[in-house]
């Protein structure tokens, strides 16, 4: 399988490039630099330059590719709208797309209770409507939205699972995602398509 990497260099994007080779697929890792994609010592990476910012890179990037795997995020100043522009991107490609999300945002807002939901739309607001935007975009391009709780660094040791997002009760305190895990779990939805035109909430040991 071909699989494209949408924000691949980022802390959950360089997981997804190196889950989907080591799971023995070509790979497309599409970067704004392209000399910030990480050493990979096995399996075949190509890098494409692409930038959510710049019309028509990222169609041509993601050519000829089964499906795209995005981990996307905003970080510091980055204006959230670039969000909006990757996932419209993508999903005017006419390939699969499998978007890492924000659990309580977008397609799963209520998720984290009246209180919680109110705290995370007011620390962030600036990403609010992009975040629902960019999902529902995905979604109706017969994507799949994967929202994630707070992401930790912790190793992944199996336990992971999608839930359909309307599964999902109401929660005060968010289940925390490993990166890890969720990128395996973005690639085996890949591999087995499961949920699609869903959103979802990736959950690990039963939390």
């Amino acid at each position: 399988m071909k699989i494209a990497v949408l924000g691949s260099t980022g802390r959950t994007g360089r997981l997804l490039v190196a889950r989907s080779l080591a799971r023995g697929h070509d790979v497309v890792a599409l970067a704004r630099r392209p000399e910030q994609v990480g050493p990979h010592p096995a399996g075949s990476l190509r890098v494409a330059r692409a930038d959510v910012g710049d019309p028509g890179s990222v169609r041509a990037a993601v050519e000829g590719a089964d499906v795209v795997l995005s981990g996307l995020g905003v970080t510091g100043k980055q204006d959230p709208a670039i969000l909006v522009d990757g996932a419209r991107e993508v999903a005017s490609a006419g390939v699969r797309v499998i978007w890492l999300a924000s659990l309580g945002m977008g397609g799963t807002e209520g998720a984290l209770g009246a209180v919680g939901g109110a705290l995370v739309r007011r620390v962030l607001r600036r990403e609010w409507d992009a975040k629902r935007i960019s999902g529902r975009t995905v979604r109706e391009a017969g994507g799949t939205a994967v929202h994630a709780g707070p992401l930790t660094d912790r190793p992944y040791r199996g336990g992971g699972r999608l839930l359909r997002a309307g599964a999902f009760g109401p929660r005060a305190i968010p289940p925390r995602a490993s990166r890890e895990g969720v990128a395996a779990l973005m690639v085996a939805e890949a591999e087995t398509p499961c949920f699609v035109d869903e959103d979802t909430v990736a959950l690990f040991d039963g939390r």
